[in-house]
């Protein structure tokens, strides 16, 4: 593992770049995408002081399909906070995909996709870390978001559901299959909270 470390972020470490897509981020540091903490003043916050990029809280792509007010509001981005990602998360691709018009209307600079989130609210409802649970649908949900857009795609992922259910890697694999160029995960499984 250490190799392929060494491989895959030799460059990464020389030259303190990070390419997603045509977009270069400088610098070792992000904000992770927090509910109710990373808000506009906080990403600029964080920019300010060297995070290399941030990422918005996380926005339902139903709500965003449905014209919700709160959920337009939390994707407001300004000029202050870049570079920034929208994150997204939903079960269903063909209305992960519709989201995307909305999403680019706040022109982020990429677009990341929550496979992670273990609240009950989020992956009581198939969506987040529940997802987990069925790697072919998280393929088809990368899909149509990298089709809907010219924009990079990321995802954020768990180790797995459970400790019986380590899938980190099969996801990635199918994951990066289907159009991001980037992935994130977090090492504890969604049982682990």
């Amino acid at each position: 593992m250490i190799l392929v470390y060494d491989i895959l972020f030799k460059n990464y470490r020389k030259q303190k770049i990070m390419k997603l897509g045509n977009l270069k981020i400088k610098g070792y540091a992000a904000l992770a995408p927090m509910a109710g903490v990373a808000d506009r003043a906080f990403r600029e916050i964080c920019l300010q002081y060297g995070a290399g990029y941030v990422v918005s809280e996380m926005i339902s792509s139903k709500a965003l399909t449905m014209g919700d007010k709160k959920s337009e509001e939390l994707m407001t981005l300004t000029e202050n906070e870049r570079p920034c990602a929208i994150q997204i998360f939903g079960n269903v691709p063909d209305i992960m995909k519709q989201s995307i018009s909305f999403v680019e209307t706040q022109n982020p600079d990429f677009i990341d996709i929550n496979f992670g989130c273990p609240a009950p609210k989020i992956a009581g409802n198939g969506s987040g870390s529940a997802l987990m649970k069925t790697p072919a649908l998280i393929g088809e949900i990368v899909k149509a978001v990298s089709d809907a857009s010219d924009l990079p795609v990321t995802a954020k992922i768990r180790a797995g559901w459970d400790e019986n259910t380590i899938n980190a890697i099969e996801v990635s694999k199918i994951i990066q299959k289907n159009g991001a160029c980037a992935i994130t995960i977090h090492g504890r499984t969604r049982q682990q909270m």
